[in-house]
């Protein structure tokens, strides 16, 4: 039997070799890209008295002394010894947080989202933006901009002289989950900082 095709056009050992390496190649590379963020991310604050890393994994923030779960719109754990019992709306967070009523409110506006409201029994009044985190938390005012590696960076009043540096990283495992739940983690992270 003859073969099905003209031994011309007949795939060469080498062009089949050539193939195989860049599927290979290629796989290689997918698998270097889906990797390329992991799975883990952190969200950090430093200040001058103290270093808070809290592990992001998927909807678990984690750490010595926060454990919080997102289950859909709620927001539930410990944080810091108190619970946190928290629903998150698009526009409004509201809840408790260590037996003290919480309530938020949130407008975003030119690409700065603003929280307003009460929290862990104190006003708060926070902007977060693309290139800079502003405003209060309980007795402490923030002055963060955004830094070129990607971190908020700058100072923090808490009714003295100004510290500095106070440096904050977001991840994206954060921020993608929308403005509600990266202000409210803020707003835990900051008041308890």
């Amino acid at each position: 039997m003859p073969p099905p095709y003209p031994s011309a056009m007949k795939p060469s050992n080498s062009k089949r070799r050539g193939r195989v390496l860049g599927v290979a190649a290629a796989a290689l590379a997918w698998g270097t890209v889906a990797t390329a963020q992991p799975r883990e991310q952190y969200l950090t604050l430093r200040t001058p008295q103290s270093a808070i890393t809290a592990r992001i994994t998927g909807d678990s923030i984690t750490s010595a002394d926060i454990q919080l779960t997102r289950q859909g719109q709620e927001l539930r754990g410990r944080m810091f010894g108190r619970v946190v019992f928290l629903d998150l709306e698009a526009d409004e967070v509201g809840g408790t947080v260590g037996g003290q009523l919480t309530r938020l409110h949130l407008q975003e506006q030119d690409g700065v989202t603003q929280a307003r409201g009460n929290f862990l029994g104190t006003l708060m009044n926070l902007s977060l933006g693309p290139q800079s985190l502003t405003g209060s938390v309980g007795r402490c005012g923030y002055d963060l901009k955004v830094t070129p590696e990607g971190t908020y960076q700058g100072s923090r009043s808490c009714g003295g002289i100004p510290q500095r540096p106070v440096v904050l990283s977001l991840p994206p495992a954060l921020t993608q989950q929308g403005p509600a739940m990266t202000l409210t983690t803020l707003a835990i992270l900051l008041g308890n900082a």
